[in-house]
């Protein structure tokens, strides 16, 4: 393990006329921290004095947010765990030259997960839920890192959030103690780009029943934050409440991108055709560290059949994908098997391509 200490930025020109909004981003072995943001003129320097333990590598993003219009990229560095005592790096796209300070050294014995959970457990800030026990929630957390299955939608209709939460925790554990420590002491955490911050509706209610603390406090509160009419509450999952529940491909993709902090998110709709290649597309993100989510409708975990089959239910693919594509005189002779992740469990989907190609309605990748 290394540690790499971020010491200041500079910036030597901006990009645009007068100050720059920067973003630095940084990914450790992959896993994007909260992000760091100031604003910046030609001569100033951000004394930045942060450290982030690693394993393999750690990637750093200048971006100069320009809202409305996109955010530009200034420039990216990838710093290795070659030990280095004093290092510089430069960004300088579009006209851009900034000039980052660092360090790599031994990294302490403590892991980022422990580090985390210590910082949760000495901190003496109060929390904001008037429903939540932080005694409860740090036991939740723990045996969430100890088994990601234990992220459960139960009966809500959150299963988009729900299987966002469980990749963070699959893949980001550090990351996801420290956003649930931000939300029950501060009542919000940054995502990528955004201020996550659920309403007081919910900051007021009960946790779910059937709901784990944790998993309430962040499914609910992601929800929720997509809700402009809609509001989450503790009986959301009731008869005539299902619809603030709804996950759009557009809400997975943002989630995709400010929660798990990919760059290339993408949605592949299976409306029509292409329902093998969306899964083989699945499967090369997963398989190229990303994450892939399946919109379906729930038959294909083995519910009831429906009359007419529509799509009600997302779920994390988890690989093994297995296509046999039949032969070509006889239509829908193929079979398909994969395994995804879903109310808690793992399910092992081997299905034949016609009611496949019923059940499946599109993908969302991240990578």
């Amino acid at each position: 393990m290394r540690q790499l200490i971020l010491n200041q930025l500079k910036c030597n020109e901006t990009e645009d006329w007068g100050a720059d909004e920067c973003r630095l981003e940084v990914y450790v072995d992959g896993t994007l921290q909260p992000y760091l943001k100031r604003s910046l003129n030609n001569g100033q320097t951000w004394a930045l004095n942060q450290a982030f333990s690693f394993q393999n590598f750690v990637d750093i993003k200048l971006w100069d947010e320009d809202s409305p219009d996109a955010d530009d990229l200034l420039g990216a560095v990838r710093i290795t765990a070659n030990p280095t005592p004093a290092a510089t790096a430069a960004f300088t796209r579009d006209g851009a030259n900034y000039q980052l300070r660092y360090q790599v050294v031994p990294a302490p014995s403590t892991s980022p997960v422990d580090a985390a959970i210590a910082t949760f457990k000495q901190s003496n800030q109060p929390g904001v839920w008037p429903h939540v026990s932080k005694a409860d929630l740090l036991d939740d957390i723990q045996k969430t890192l100890a088994n990601p299955l234990q992220v459960n939608q139960n009966y809500t209709p959150f299963c988009g959030p729900t299987a966002i939460v469980f990749e963070l925790v699959s893949k980001q554990p550090a990351r996801y103690v420290s956003l649930c420590q931000a939300l029950y002491e501060t009542g919000q955490f940054r995502s990528r780009t955004k201020v996550v911050k659920p309403s007081q509706g919910l900051l007021q209610s009960k946790v779910r029943s059937g709901m784990s603390t944790a998993d309430w406090m962040l499914i609910a509160t992601l929800r929720d934050t997509e809700n402009l009419i809609f509001p989450v509450t503790g009986d959301s999952g009731s008869v005539g409440n299902n619809i603030a529940g709804i996950t759009t491909p557009w809400e997975m993709k943002g989630w995709i991108y400010e929660i798990l902090g990919y760059d290339q998110v993408e949605f592949e709709s299976t409306f029509v055709y292409g329902e093998f290649d969306a899964m083989r597309a699945a499967d090369a993100a997963r398989s190229q560290g990303g994450v892939a989510f399946l919109m379906i409708h729930s038959a294909m975990l083995g519910g009831a059949t429906p009359a007419i089959a529509h799509p009600n239910h997302w779920v994390a693919y988890l690989g093994g994908l297995q296509i046999d594509n039949g032969v070509w005189y006889s239509h829908d002779s193929g079979k398909i098997r994969f395994n995804c992740y879903s109310w808690g469990k793992q399910y092992t989907v081997d299905l034949c391509e016609g009611p496949f190609e019923d059940y499946m309605w599109g993908v969302v990748t991240g990578r």
